[in-house]
């Protein structure tokens, strides 16, 4: 028996180590190398992507006020603080120890938080570093700061995998063992169209207002404001189809669409005036593929959008997670493909009308738009060459060789 503990720390984080996890348990059948035991420790949220592959939780987590993003802001910090930061701190410190005589192996996705969590298991451990680019320091230097290359060091750290190819190559300029093998955010995305509906007539708009509660509401309401000029501008059919969070439900949508004038029309489809949206949780990869544009305020959900070629525009918003200075962080690390629209309120639903026309009708634009999509995020088959090194490790219980990178 082969027992593997993943630590990550936010929804996307979820989602990359949920994809590492479902490659590890399909090349273990594939082996025949007995009986692999996985279980996975969140540290923030619910856990939703790994307990739809069947990954067992290692504890109870919470859902942090600031959403996970408790050292970005100053607010954030003590909203998480006044409901119990430290303490829940300590409790997952003394669980991830409690932990340690149960794992052969820890895989740390996320940043410097996983990866600290990891080194105090005193077990060998990879760490897949998904959140942090060299794209955001425009190339020059590593954005992996002294103390967490530290960690990133063998013996304890067996490997290390980067997002894009720049932060792989910086870090192995401080002697890091890093490789860069695409990126698994875009693994999971897969979508047969075979039994599906056609894509509608006319112009797909997707819509990413975020997974975490309160904010992905706050989103959505700022997106809706926006859909009539949309309408109105592009001309034609237009089609507008929200992808929601699984573990969000439509619920608290529906309350806070209807005092906008939206009325629901059942099988979550709301209309106001001329103007439809539908809203789904079954829907994501779908929406990805067919969308023509997306209007985005999200983390991971925008970079799988960018990573499948698609035009996104993205708004500024309240926060936690999606704020000014997170938009423009963003667009920083995807490029070209993302257009920010940060205007007044009140101008703001006919300044993303006309960024929607303009991305739309430029089809040179279009094909350089899948060209930096791929530049910056990769292809798929990350994971599974990341869960393939991960059960080669299992055996000797010691790292056994270096790994070939792309990058």
């Amino acid at each position: 028996m082969h027992r593997i503990l993943f630590i990550s720390d936010g929804h996307g984080e979820d989602w990359v180590a949920a994809q590492i996890a479902s490659q590890l348990t399909r090349l273990s059948a594939q082996r025949d190398l007995g009986a692999l035991e996985l279980r996975a420790l969140p540290m923030v949220g619910d856990g939703h992507s790994y307990e739809r592959i069947g990954v067992p939780l290692a504890l109870t987590t919470r859902v942090l006020p600031s959403g996970g993003f408790t050292f970005k802001t100053l607010r954030g910090l003590w909203l998480d603080l006044r409901s119990g930061l430290a303490g829940y701190g300590a409790h997952l410190v003394r669980s991830v120890r409690g932990l340690a005589d149960w794992a052969d192996l820890v895989v740390a996705v996320g940043d410097i938080l996983p990866l600290s969590l990891a080194w105090l298991t005193g077990k060998p451990y990879l760490f897949v570093g998904c959140t942090k680019s060299d794209y955001y320091t425009e190339g020059a230097y590593s954005c992996y700061f002294p103390w967490e290359r530290a960690l990133l060091h063998p013996p304890r750290c067996l490997h290390a995998f980067t997002r894009d190819r720049i932060t792989c190559r910086n870090l192995r300029l401080h002697r890091v063992p890093a490789s860069y093998w695409g990126n698994p955010m875009m693994d999971g995305l897969e979508w047969d169209d075979t039994h599906q509906p056609p894509r509608p007539e006319g112009t797909f708009i997707g819509l990413l207002p975020g997974s975490r509660p309160g904010e992905a509401q706050r989103n959505l309401l700022d997106m809706l404001r926006c859909l009539e000029a949309v309408r109105h501008h592009l001309g034609g059919p237009v089609h507008f189809e929200a992808a929601i969070s699984a573990g969000l439900g439509l619920e608290s949508f529906r309350r806070q669409a209807a005092p906008l004038g939206w009325q629901d029309r059942g099988e979550g489809r709301f209309e106001r005036n001329t103007t439809a949206v539908v809203l789904r949780t079954d829907n994501f990869s779908a929406v990805l593929h067919r969308a023509h544009l997306l209007i985005a305020m999200a983390g991971t959900a925008t970079e799988q959008a960018v990573g499948l070629g698609k035009p996104v525009i993205t708004l500024p918003g309240r926060g936690p997670q999606f704020t000014r200075r997170f938009a423009y962080l963003q667009r920083q690390l995807l490029g070209d493909s993302v257009r920010i629209v940060d205007v007044a309120p009140a101008r703001r639903p006919e300044a993303v009308a006309g960024t929607a026309a303009d991305l739309i009708k430029d089809r040179e634009r279009l094909r350089q738009f899948a060209r930096n999509g791929y530049e910056r995020m990769g292809g798929a088959g990350a994971a599974g060459q990341i869960a393939a090194f991960a059960l080669d490790q299992l055996p000797r219980r010691v790292r056994g060789g270096t790994p070939q990178s792309r990058g």
